[in-house]
């Protein structure tokens, strides 16, 4: 049951985007974590651990790492769709032949 459901294409590619989702979702919080980090001595007293880190600098690794986990998930997804119909038309193929 559960490899029928991942053998159904709308499935594949609504997988596939929300991988380019995330994907992009964390370009953008990454490009905002960067304009967010402290220049100067903000840098300094952060790294000293003075004052806090921006909300955005301790999400953004998170972004990442899910955005990441996603994009693993639909190419072994994809892999395993490619891989399931390779093995349907070899069994076509012999079906026919016999």
């Amino acid at each position: 049951m559960l490899g029928n459901a991942l053998k159904n294409r709308r499935f594949h590619r609504s997988v596939g985007a929300l991988a380019g989702l995330t994907s992009a979702l964390s370009v953008i919080i990454g490009m905002l974590a960067a304009y967010a980090t402290p220049k100067g001595w903000g840098r300094v007293t952060m790294a000293l651990h003075l004052t806090k880190k921006p909300f955005i600098l301790k999400l953004a690794p998170l972004i990442a790492g899910t955005s990441v986990a996603i994009a693993t998930a639909a190419g072994l997804l994809s892999f395993y769709v490619w891989m399931a119909d390779r093995d349907d038309a070899v069994d076509h193929k012999t079906d026919a032949e016999s």
